[in-house]
């Protein structure tokens, strides 16, 4: 992701009352953020309880600020009630701050599903896209794919699903540098007739655009990396996250444990730990700090829930990254340039070839 960056940049609007230890580790990491250059950060949330975690940091001269807010949309509320009933919460007053122009992206580690509600509530979604899909980077064999969506849609129609694939061509153009990335559909087998009737209806649509669409892609084939991007609804999808997150700790661990138990691989240990010490990071998801939310008409970051300092400046700044790269400028014209003009939740619509080859984000 090119750093095309404003001289005078923007802020970054961050939900300090959202996530495991808010407002602390959130705090911290909006210090750690300006610190290194990512600010300015608005902190927003309860002012008397932002103002003392602050006090625990020298923040002279730091681009910091404080934008109270009245509520707080709890990790276990109903997202879609309390996005309706909470209009003075942190998350409505940060995607408030990017809808008036004030702010240049939100970012929160609370509630995914009211995340997705509120923005959708405040920034509407860009022309085109139906559900907004969370969307990430997993390791692969060679390099990563990006998959989506990964929790914001359990249900999707094949619509949906074309949507995302559009949104992930586009995404993976600006995130991994492919001009022209592969697209395929996560599926229990590569023959056609595999798959749900969804499934198969979203790869007949498919086949119809001028998306590099491979086909469908079984769970062995990701980490494999047989498509730059893979698609599938939130519920799936989440679940492949968190087992991808899984067994790569487990099998780090193991190996460690390994060279540790064995006295030649003792020896040998620490021509391995630079090699480890890669990998870790690579696997390492407070390196990525949050995943985007692909389709609200602005930039929205959803972080993980158990993160710490270090994960919240990193999604600061990739937030912040994100908008300097024209993220939802590359979404929207990816969408209008796939034949249709925007897609009903009620019927699925046909899908016309483009002439000449579709350049995702351009």
């Amino acid at each position: 992701m090119s750093d095309t960056r404003d001289e005078d940049p923007r802020p970054v609007a961050l939900d300090a009352m959202g996530g495991d230890r808010a407002p602390g580790v959130v705090v911290d990491g909006a210090v750690e953020a300006c610190r290194s250059g990512d600010g300015p950060v608005w902190l927003v949330g309860d002012e008397t309880r932002i103002q003392a975690e602050l006090e625990r940091h020298d923040t002279a001269g730091l681009a910091l600020e404080v934008r109270h807010a009245a509520q707080v949309i709890g990790m276990a509320e109903h997202p879609g009630r309390a996005a309706r009933t909470k209009r003075e919460s942190s998350m409505h007053v940060g995607f408030g701050l990017v809808k008036a122009g004030d702010a240049c992206a939100f970012v929160s580690a609370g509630n995914s599903g009211a995340m997705m509600a509120v923005g959708l509530l405040t920034l509407r979604r860009v022309a085109g896209c139906d559900r907004p899909a969370i969307a990430s980077c997993l390791p692969t064999r060679d390099g990563q794919s990006v998959v989506l969506d990964l929790g914001a849609n359990v249900e999707c129609r094949a619509s949906h699903l074309v949507q995302f694939a559009l949104m992930g061509a586009a995404y993976a153009t600006i995130e991994l540098g492919i001009s022209r990335p592969t697209v395929g559909l996560l599926s229990n087998g590569s023959e056609p007739s595999k798959g749900t009737e969804t499934l198969r209806e979203a790869h007949r649509l498919l086949n119809m655009t001028d998306l590099r669409y491979t086909g469908y892609v079984e769970g062995r084939g990701l980490p494999l990396g047989e498509a730059d991007v893979v698609v599938t609804d939130g519920f799936v999808g989440n679940v492949v996250l968190k087992l991808s997150e899984g067994i790569a700790l487990a099998l780090v661990e193991r190996v460690r444990r390994q060279l540790e138990g064995d006295w030649l691989g003792a020896l040998g240990a620490p021509l391995f730990k630079r090699a480890m010490r890669r990998l870790r990071d690579e696997l390492d998801w407070e390196s990525v700090g949050g995943a985007p939310l692909l389709g609200l008409d602005g930039i929205g970051l959803v972080a993980h829930g158990a993160s710490s300092g270090r994960a919240v400046a990193n999604a600061v700044r990739r937030a912040r990254g994100y908008h300097d790269v024209g993220l939802v400028a590359a979404l929207r014209g990816a969408l209008s340039k796939s034949g249709f003009d925007e897609m009903t939740s009620t019927a699925e619509l046909p899908l016309t070839r483009q002439t000449g080859p579709h350049q995702p984000g351009q």
